[in-house]
Order: C-alpha cells, then structure tokens, then sequence
C-alpha cells in the first residue's frame, strides 16, 4: 500500500465537542492527536474507489413496477494512523457520490467516517478517550431496505455520533484499582426526523487487588442521563456490590446486590428499586468459558447466558440475555457485536472487508440499526454462532432472534413498536490464491410486528470475487440477489444486481 508519513506539528490546536455538527466531533479527535505527545510519525493513505452497477429494481419497487439503471458511484477517501507511546489515533473518512442513468432523483452523496483517539494523558492515571462517527442507514423498517447502498432515498438517513470520555485509573497497591470514567456522547441525525439527542453518563468501580487471592469483590456505581429533543428524556442510577469466590482456575460463584435509580416513560407501577443476583462461571478449560446469571429487578427475573469455546480453527458462541434500554444505548455497538462474531477486532473488521461487504454481514447478522421509534424496551436476544478459520477458507453460521416490547406503549401505536426478528445466515470466504479472495454470503430474517398482523421475511444472496492487480490497485466483481417477502403484494419487491468496483490507494 502507497502510504505518505507526516511528521505532526509542533503546536496545540484545542477543539472541544459541541452541539454543532459532526465538525466538533471530528475537530476534537484531530486536536488531541495533534498535540505535543504525539510524537510518532502519521500514516496517511488516501484512496479512491470506483465502480458501475446494474440493477433490474433501482428502488426496490413492488412485483411489476421494477426500473433496471446503470449506477455509477465515486468514493474518495483517506486514513490517518498514529501510534505512540501515549497516544493512538486511527481516522477513515469516505465521501460516496451515486449517480443514475435513468432514476436522477436517487442520485445522493453521503459521508462515512469512523475515527478515535485515545491518549494517556498521565502515565498509567489520567486517560481521554474520543470517538466519532457518521454512518448512513434505513430510517423505517417497514419501507425498503436494500443492502449494499441500494437502500432507495426516500428511506435513508444519516448519523453522526461523537463521544468523550476522560478516564481517572488509581491502584491501591495490591488491595484494590479503581477507575472513575465520565461519558458525554451525542447523536445526530441528517434528512430525518428523528430527534437528536445526547446522554451524559459517569461510572464508578472499586475491584479487588490480587492481595485477596481467590475471594474477590466489587463496588460499582453509575449515573446517566439521556436527553432527547422531543423530550422522550430519561434517567438511569445504580449502585451494586459484588462478592465471588474462585475456585481454582475452572470455577467461581459470586452474588450481586443493589439497588436502582431510575426515571423513565413506563407503563409499569415502578421503575427502580432494589435488585439481586447470583452468578457462576466455569472455565474446563484455557479456551472454554461459561457463564449464567439468575436474578431479580424491578420488572422481574432476569437471565443470561454466555457460552464460548475455541480451538485451533473454531470459534463456538451461545449467548442470552434480557433487560430494559433504549434505542440510543443499542445504536452503534452493532460493529462491535458483528467483529465479535467473527473473531476479529473492530480494526480488523474495517481493514479486511469494505463498506458494502460489512453492510451485507450486519443485515445478515440481524445487526441493522433501530428504526424510526425513539422509545423504551424490553429486549430479549437469543444469539448462536460458529466459525471455522481453515487459513485460506472461512466459514460462519450465525442465527438469532430478538424480542422487544415497548415501556410505554401495550399493544398500540406504530406497530415498529414491539416486534421479534428471527435469523440464521451463513457465509464463505476463500483465498483462492495471491491476490485473490472469492465470497459468498447467504441469509434469511422473519420480522414479526406485534402490534399488527404484518410479517416480513428477507432473503440476501451475495457473491463476490476480489483480486489485487497491483499492491496498491484491487479490482472486484460481485452479483446480489435480495428479495422481501410480506402480506401485502404493495411491501414485496425482488432485486438483482451485478457490479464492478476498481480500488486505488495512494
């Protein structure tokens, strides 16, 4: 890869987060990183992807209706790598202009960023923590949603969120460490009308130091509060103490006390109040890990489930759990779920796939982003995953299903309200040889909305091959096939489309 190093600059720019726009959030990330401190050299790589597409259904019409267009799209971009002693810094940012032949008025330029900072301000002490990104993704779940960028307009909407987090790390000596951590995070939304919104949230934890050997405890503490701009606000406290005990290395058994400080929009007679719970976990062996918790809170039992195994070549996943929140604290943990799942870092998701290819595995994963309703849920989430790294194949099978109600309204309202998404996909990728990977990605979702009879199945089919021209130049051909299926013939559509990009990095 062509990459150019900048020596950082000598002098401070400030920046601070602010109300404004995704400027601040990227403003604060580049100040930090510009700083004194970071005094490793930048990594700088622009690039640019081009690429046409044929479509026999550019905006995902009813049976009948379809338009086939020739789509042409332009991504310019660029990364900055950083790494220091005390700071790290990683920014990627793509512009993505579409354009029609025929359909003009789908024509759209977005943006893509995705960027964070993080600098040890005091050795081991004192930390700052900042992230930033903007996204493009459906606004309903119940108008078209295509995957790739095939979403049709009139359904998209972008996202800005930002966050910064100074972090406060002290260690006791052997008997205890502790961290206190303040967030402030905001989201933004563009063309929608969603209501931004913004949570300012400060942690506590006290844990016990190797001093104490095998029994251990814990005491935590948390406050936020979440804001909206059609005052859908609410508030969230606790305080908990922990006490466990290991048994060697394979076993531990521990217990959860507390109580809850919360204010919310509920239909329930109480929203807080004193919760327990107990715990096991079990370790057979250095690469298997299992554990269940069983309690009780303000709105009943409380469960869950966590199961891991690896080997050699194969990861296994099992996973339950249930709770109340919103649809800001599910957005953007979507790409840490879906590198979870396939055994990677964040880092390494966004470095080995591209942006179309991650929006084909969310959608396969059931990871999409929450729609339209800016509410409180119930949720329970089922999640079951295998993948098997042969060092030129890998394959992944996830399925799931997720259940949500919501707090406020029972049975009325917008029927995206309450609903159960079920799922299973599968996918393969091959290193068929130097230079050349060849992918198939394949899945099905059934989404239920309870509040209506209307049901929704989608079926995604990708198929790909990628291959290196040059170190610095990778050209890719790929055919998709999607497909929604509902009660009504007026919410169903089928699409096909072939598409040639040509990557160049400088």
């Amino acid at each position: 890869m062509g990459k150019t190093r900048v020596n950082p600059p000598d002098g401070t720019r400030r920046g601070s987060p602010g109300r404004g726009s995704l400027h601040w959030g990227l403003a604060g990330i580049v100040a930090l990183a510009a700083g004194p401190l970071a005094a490793s050299d930048w990594d700088i790589t622009p690039r640019v992807s081009t690429s046409l597409e044929w479509t026999d259904n550019v905006t995902l019409a009813p049976r009948g209706e379809e338009t086939s267009d020739f789509i042409g799209t332009l991504r310019p971009g660029i990364s900055f790598r950083q790494e220091g002693p005390r700071m790290d810094t990683q920014i990627d940012y793509n512009l993505n202009a579409r354009f029609h032949a025929s359909e003009s008025r789908e024509d759209r330029t977005t943006h893509s960023l995705r960027a964070r900072n993080d600098w040890e301000i005091v050795e081991d002490t004192f930390f700052l923590e900042t992230r930033a990104t903007r996204t493009e993704e459906a606004a309903s779940l119940l108008d078209p949603i295509g995957i790739g960028g095939s979403t049709p307009r009139d359904n998209l909407q972008e996202t800005t969120r930002y966050s910064i987090s100074p972090v406060l790390r002290t260690r006791y000596g052997s008997f205890a460490s502790q961290e206190i951590r303040y967030t402030y995070d905001e989201i933004r939304y563009h063309r929608s009308d969603r209501p931004n919104n913004d949570a300012h949230r400060i942690d506590f934890t006290l844990d016990s130091g190797p001093a104490f050997n095998r029994p251990f405890w814990q005491i935590a503490a948390f406050h936020e509060r979440e804001n909206f701009e059609d005052d859908v606000d609410g508030e969230f406290g606790e305080v908990s103490g922990t006490l466990g005990y290991e048994f060697g290395r394979s076993a531990r058994l521990f217990g959860v006390i507390g109580r809850e400080f919360n204010d919310f929009a509920t239909t329930r007679d109480d929203d807080d109040g004193s919760f327990w719970e107990v715990g096991a976990g079990w370790a057979p062996t250095r690469v298997t890990n299992i554990e269940a918790r069983y309690g009780e809170r303000f709105f009943g039992k409380t469960r869950s489930l966590s199961v891991d195994h690896r080997s050699r070549n194969a990861t296994y996943r099992l996973s339950f759990s249930e709770g109340i929140n919103s649809t800001r604290q599910r957005r953007g943990a979507q790409f840490d779920e879906l590198a979870t799942q396939l055994n990677r870092s964040v880092d390494e998701l966004f470095d080995e796939f591209t942006l179309d290819q991650i929006s084909v595995l969310l959608a396969l994963s059931g990871l999409t982003e929450e729609a339209l309703v800016e509410d409180y849920f119930f949720t329970q989430t089922w999640r079951a995953g295998w993948s098997y790294d042969t060092g030129r194949s890998v394959f992944n099978v996830n399925a799931f299903q997720t259940e949500r109600e919501s707090e406020t309204r029972s049975g009325i309202g917008l029927f995206e309200d309450n609903r159960r998404n079920t799922g299973v996909n599968a996918s393969w990728q091959w290193r068929y040889g130097p230079g050349t990977t060849t992918e198939l990605a394949v899945g099905y979702s059934l989404t239920e909305y309870l509040d209506d009879e209307r049901e929704d199945d989608r079926w995604f089919l990708r198929a790909g091959v990628t291959r290196d021209l040059t170190p610095d130049l990778t050209a890719g051909l790929s055919y998709r096939h999607q497909r929604r299926g509902a009660d009504a013939p007026e919410n169903e559509y089928r699409e096909n489309s072939i598409m040639g990009t040509l990557t160049k990095e400088f």
